[in-house]
């Protein structure tokens, strides 16, 4: 091992660093399973421990990820993030206050975790998790020690640590920490039963169900299932991660948040607390429109690859070229948020000749789940019906387009993006109600369309942008026709820092 001096910000100078410090080949302290090799690789050994239900998608990050688009990373549907605080006294991850601020800005859970050294003081570890995370934010996942390493100790002595480790954190912060470890390394080198209480995340690569759970638990709640994950904001590969689990059960685990305290934080959205997270438009009992612009259309990806057109309904529209890649690089969400329940017919807006793609998937997420319906831009001008399908009122509904359809980049072909309408289908024909009225939550529309956004507590941006053809504050439309609506629900409470839109900014070809 080589010396090296002790990378950790000032307010942490009271903490003595070791004469030694972390070996070449992870210069910057070590990270979730490095301390268990190939041994989360191995296969399962009793078919496997199953999560009974549904599970929710999540990543551990650190330093070695670089410079993160958290904005990107909640876009691409990830609900929950596990950022890497330090190596226990050794190295203080550098990316870690950047990685905290920007996973919660997006309306991620977000959890922290210590690469853990039991040779090392396990109070002054914990002490040092503490002072860096501060007071936990409603949405947090609790804290999570990472045990993976034996520092020459028997398992007494690893067992004490922990628990030393374990009783400080739960004494400050009132929630029960995490424990990370790997079923053959705890059982051969812990083994104790005294953690069962605690939830566990379990590494064991390359399979659908882990092979077996460690002495004194009975299941997994976090598995940790590749180091190889791809993620729209991150370049390179992640580790993935499985909660066991739905969306309500990670809010059950998460520090609780206070809906009515004017903050839309954690996991509040215009769906579990409408008074802190207001919708950015609601489509009335008739139905409505979100054309390009509104505050209920989202753009994402590199602002290079959109292209604005002064023609389309409400004299504008966008395209993209479509792609055959295996991950969309840049697409839209129209977000659906009806006032009142009811059967809809989707309609899609086709601009010509910007429309050329053959194989256009829109994908409606609608009240029975999500549809996936094929239009052929380049035989259609004008509205095209999506289909008609059932919407619940204050729910989480959308439309949506990637750019990778299928089609070669060389081929240059052209996708297009404009409005979608909403058509009541289901309503007594005696009703006089206008058709495509709908409210907002702030803001004046100017006669294009585009006018001031409201603000909601969300992140400042600049009205005057307008270099990528696309309203960079998500404007609020009140023209009769126009409804606003807010980001892709996925990502829960995010959709308040993506009003900026254009947040992805991975590399791809360029395509002129």
């Amino acid at each position: 091992m080589m010396a090296a001096t002790l990378v950790i910000p000032w307010l942490f100078a009271s903490v003595t660093p070791p004469s030694e410090v972390v070996s070449p080949d992870r210069p910057y302290g070590k990270v979730m399973g490095d301390g268990l090799g190939l041994e989360i690789a191995l296969p399962p050994q009793n078919g496997g421990v199953c999560a009974p239900g549904e599970t929710v998608f999540g990543i551990d990050v650190s330093y070695y990820q670089g410079n993160i688009d958290w904005n990107a990373v909640a876009a691409d549907g990830v609900k929950f993030a596990i950022v890497r605080v330090s190596h226990s006294l050794q190295f203080f991850d550098p990316e870690f206050e950047d990685n905290l601020a920007g996973a919660r800005a997006a309306g991620i859970h977000t959890g922290v975790y210590q690469y853990f050294e039991p040779d090392e003081d396990p109070v002054a570890q914990a002490d040092l998790l503490l002072e860096a995370l501060g007071p936990l934010q409603p949405g947090d996942l609790p804290p999570m020690i990472d045990v993976e390493s034996t520092a020459g100790l028997g398992p007494a002595a690893i067992t004490n640590a922990i628990h030393a480790w374990i009783d400080r954190v739960e004494s400050q912060l009132g929630v029960k920490p995490l424990v990370y470890s790997g079923y053959y390394f705890w059982n051969d080198n812990v083994g104790s039963a005294d953690f069962g209480e605690h939830p566990l995340m379990l590494p064991w690569y390359g399979v659908e169900c882990p092979g077996g759970v460690p002495t004194g638990w009975d299941m997994w709640t976090i598995h940790q299932y590749c180091d190889c994950g791809g993620v729209a904001g991150i370049s390179g590969n992640v580790d993935v991660d499985r909660f066991n689990g739905s969306l309500t059960d990670l809010e059950a685990l998460s520090f609780g948040q206070v809906c009515g305290d004017g903050t839309c934080s954690g996991g509040e959205s215009p769906y579990t607390c409408a008074e802190d997270c207001p919708p950015c438009g609601v489509i009335d009992a008739a139905g409505g429109m979100v054309d390009d612009g509104d505050a209920c259309y989202f753009a994402f990806g590199n602002a290079e690859y959109w292209r604005p057109e002064a023609q389309g309904e409400g004299g504008s529209s966008v395209w993209t070229h479509a792609t055959d890649y295996d991950v969309p690089y840049n697409y839209a969400i129209w977000q659906l948020h009806f006032a009142e329940s009811g059967r809809y017919e989707i309609e899609a807006h086709v601009v010509q000749p910007f429309g050329q793609s053959k194989l256009a998937k829109y994908q409606v997420r609608h009240a029975d789940g999500d549809a996936a319906v094929m239009v052929d831009q380049s035989a259609s001008s004008g509205w095209v019906s999506l289909g008609e399908f059932q919407f619940t009122a204050d729910t989480d509904h959308s439309v949506r387009l990637d750019d990778n359809t299928g089609e070669s980049p060389d081929a240059n072909v052209q996708l297009v993006y404009d409005a979608v309408r909403v058509t009541r289908v289901d309503l007594d024909p005696s009703d006089t109600g206008e058709p495509g009225e709908s409210e907002s939550n702030g803001g004046e529309s100017d006669e294009g369309g585009n006018g001031e956004a409201g603000t909601d507590g969300g992140d400042e941006t600049d009205p005057s942008d307008t270099s990528s053809g696309i309203d960079p504050t998500g404007s609020l439309d009140d023209d009769p026709k126009g409804c606003g609506c807010r980001s892709d629900g996925r990502s829960g409470a995010a959709w308040l820092v993506l009003l900026g839109g254009l947040a992805l900014q991975r590399s791809r070809r360029r395509r002129v």
